[in-house]
């Protein structure tokens, strides 16, 4: 048995911008981080070439979690905060 593990969201930073992020685990360990400023998959351990190649195309395309980090996640995150907000607060 292996594990493949995906890691992704965005974070409200305090100037109010968001930053995104994305990281593929194999068997607990990190495998693959996607750049957001070259938007490319970068390898985290060293890896033979040849689970390099296995790897690198597997990965989602970049145009899509391009789209993902900048747009989707952080609308949702500040759907989800906004709607926090509304809530009365348990005491």
């Amino acid at each position: 048995l292996h594990i493949l593990q995906a890691t992704l969201g965005c974070e409200l930073q305090r100037n109010g911008s968001t930053r995104g992020f994305w990281h593929l685990g194999y068997d607990g360990r990190n495998l693959l981080t996607f750049d957001q400023k070259t938007l490319t998959w970068t390898m985290d351990v060293p890896f033979t070439q040849q689970k390099k190649t296995f790897w690198e195309p597997r990965a989602p395309r970049a145009d899509l979690v391009k789209t993902f980090l900048d747009d989707t996640c952080p609308a949702q995150l500040q759907r989800h905060l906004a709607s926090l907000r509304s809530e009365p607060l348990d005491t």
